[in-house]
C-alpha cells in the first residue's frame, strides 16, 4: 500500500442463512449511509464497480487519518479474501474475491477516526452470472450528464429504481469548464479551464460524484464508465492534450472499470463478461487524431481507436463466446447521422477494417452503444448476408431537456430517435441456446419507455436475426 495518510483495516464475513435485524435482507438492493455528528469522514462514495462472477469492486474516498473496515455477506460458503487498492489522492477500491457467482451481496463499511464521528455505509448488487450461451442481463448506459448544475437527478433515480445488473457511463460522465466566474463560466473550451490542472480535473469529477441522487445509485448499481472530450479535456480534445497521461491517472482514480488498457497498450478500455453478454469499453480520445482538428489526416485515415486498441478490439471479438456482444464507445460509430464527432466522419478507414472483420470471421451478436449527441436513436442497417448492423446511441442523462420529437437530424436508418433527458435500456433474454431476445428501449425520468411521433421508443429482435 503507498499511501501514508490512510489506515485500513479490512474483514470480510460471508454469512448465510437468515437476515439479522441490523443486516436487512438481500432480496431488494439497498444502501443506507449513516453518521453521527461531526466532520464527514466519506468524502465520496461509496460506490459500486466492476462485478464479476467471483469477485467484487467497491470504491471510496475516505478522509485522511480514518480507519476502514469493511465486511461483506453473501449466502453460501465462507471465504476470506479481500486486497484494498491505494488510487492516491485519497482514492481506494476494495477488491472483495472468492465470491458466489448469481448471488446478492451486501456490503458493509464502516470509517472511523480519532475524535471524529463514525460513518457506515453500505452498498448491495447480484454478482455476474458466470459465463453462459443463455441468462437474463439488463444493461442501463447513458451520456452527457450536467447533473452537478442541479438540484435533482430524476434519472439516477430511475435506473435505481430498475435496479439492472450494470449501468454504462459512456462519456461526458462530468463536464471540464471554464469555471472563472465569467459570462463564459460554462463553456467546455478555453485556454484555461478544469482540464489545465489534474487537481482541476479531480475537483470536477468529483462535484458530478458526490451528487446525493447520483451517490444513490451508485450504491446499488454496479458501475462501468467510458470518457468522451468533456470529462477528458476541452471541448474535442483528442491525443494531442498537453495532460493526456494526467487526464488518464484521474479518470482510473475516479471509476473501478474492471482493467484499464493492457501491459503494452495504455489507454481506458477494457472488456467483461456476465451471463450471455461480454461488453467491450472503448477509448475514444487517447489515441484520436481527426480532420476535424488536424489536416494532416481525412475522414477516411482518421482515427479514434487508434491501431493498437483496434487490434485488441478485433482479437477480442473473435474470441468472444459470448452470445451478444456489446461494443460502447464515447461517441458514435456506425450511425450515419450527419454532424458531430464519430467513425462516419472521421475514421472511415478504421470503422471499414472492423467491419470486415466481423464478416471475415461471421461474428455473431455484435450491438454498438454510444452517446454524445444530446439526442437518443436507434440507427438499423441491413446487409445482404449478415446480421444488421445495430447502433443505440443515448444521450443526454441530464441537460434540462424535455422528451420531444427529433428535429434537423436526418438519419435514414432511424428506427426512432427523440430528444430529451433518459436512459437506455438493454435486456437480453436467453432461456435456451440460440432462443432469446435483445431488447433495446429508451427510459424517461419517469421510467417509462415514451412514444414520439407516435413510436415506441422502442424495438426487440430475436437472437437468431443477430446471428450468421
Amino acid at each position: 500500500m503507498k499511501s501514508l495518510h490512510i489506515i485500513i483495516v479490512v474483514g470480510l464475513i460471508l454469512v448465510g442463512g437468515c437476515a439479522t435485524p441490523t443486516e436487512p435482507g438481500l432480496a431488494k438492493r439497498t444502501a443506507v449511509l449513516t453518521s453521527d455528528k461531526g466532520p464527514r469522514l466519506i468524502q465520496a462514495g461509496p460506490m459500486i464497480g466492476h462485478v464479476g462472477s467471483h469477485g467484487a469492486k467497491v470504491w471510496i474516498r475516505a478522509k485522511r487519518g480514518s480507519m476502514l473496515t469493511a465486511k461483506a455477506a453473501q449466502g453460501g460458503k465462507k471465504r476470506n479474501r479481500l486486497s484494498v487498492e491505494d488510487l492516491g489522492n485519497g482514492f481506494s477500491v476494495l477488491h472483495f474475491s472468492r465470491l458466489a457467482p448469481a448471488a446478492d451481496t451486501r456490503v458493509v463499511l464502516t470509517v472511523e477516526r480519532e475524535g471524529s464521528a463514525t460513518e457506515t455505509a453500505e452498498v448491495a448488487f447480484r454478482t455476474a452470472a458466470v459465463p453462459s450461451e443463455t441468462g437474463k442481463v439488463r444493461i442501463a448506459f447513458g451520456s452527457c450528464s450536467k447533473v452537478s448544475q442541479f438540484n435533482s437527478g430524476p434519472i439516477y433515480k430511475a435506473i435505481a429504481a430498475e435496479q439492472p445488473d450494470m449501468a454504462l457511463f459512456i462519456g461526458d460522465n462530468s463536464y471540464f469548464i471554464v469555471a472563472d466566474g465569467s459570462d463564459r463560466h460554462f463553456n467546455t473550451t478555453g485556454p484555461m479551464g478544469d482540464w489545465s490542472s489534474p487537481e482541476a480535473m479531480t475537483a470536477r469529477h468529483l462535484t458530478t460524484r458526490m451528487h446525493p441522487d447520483l451517490q444513490s445509485m451508485f450504491r446499488s448499481v454496479p458501475s462501468y464508465a467510458v470518457w468522451d472530450d468533456h470529462d477528458y479535456g476541452p471541448d474535442n480534445a483528442d491525443r494531442t492534450l498537453g495532460l493526456r497521461e494526467e487526464a488518464t491517472t484521474v479518470f482510473r482514480q475516479m471509476w473501478a472499470n474492471s482493467d484499464y488498457g493492457t501491459d503494452s497498450v495504455p489507454g481506458i478500455f477494457s472488456s467483461f463478461r456476465n451471463g450471455p453478454v461480454e461488453v467491450f469499453l472503448l477509448d475514444d480520445r487517447y489515441y484520436k487524431y481527426s480532420p476535424q482538428k488536424h489536416k494532416d489526416v481525412t475522414m477516411a485515415t482518421g482515427e479514434i481507436w487508434g491501431r493498437a486498441q483496434t487490434d485488441w478490439l478485433l482479437n477480442g471479438l473473435k474470441r468472444s463466446t459470448a452470445p451478444v456482444k456489446l461494443i460502447a464507445n464515447g461517441t458514435q460509430v456506425i450511425t450515419r447521422s450527419t454532424g458531430g464527432e464519430g467513425h462516419r466522419r472521421e475514421a472511415q478507414n478504421e470503422l471499414q477494417r472492423l467491419i470486415d472483420h466481423i464478416e471475415k470471421y461471421r461474428i455473431d451478436g455484435v450491438i454498438f452503444l454510444s452517446g454524445d449527441r444530446h439526442y437518443s436513436e436507434l440507427h438499423y442497417e441491413e446487409r445482404a448476408g449478415h446480421p444488421p448492423l445495430l447502433e443505440f446511441t443515448s444521450s443526454p442523462l441530464q441537460q434540462a431537456q424535455k422528451v420531444g420529437p427529433l428535429k434537423n437530424r436526418p438519419n435514414t436508418f432511424r428506427l426512432w430517435g427523440l430528444k430529451g433527458n433518459s436512459y437506455g435500456l438493454v435486456t437480453v433474454d436467453i432461456p435456451e441456446p440460440d432462443k432469446g431476445t435483445v431488447r433495446l428501449e429508451v427510459r424517461t425520468e419517469a421510467n417509462t419507455v415514451p412514444v414520439v411521433e407516435n413510436t415506441r421508443c422502442s424495438s426487440a429482435w430475436q437472437l437468431s436475426d443477430l446471428r450468421y
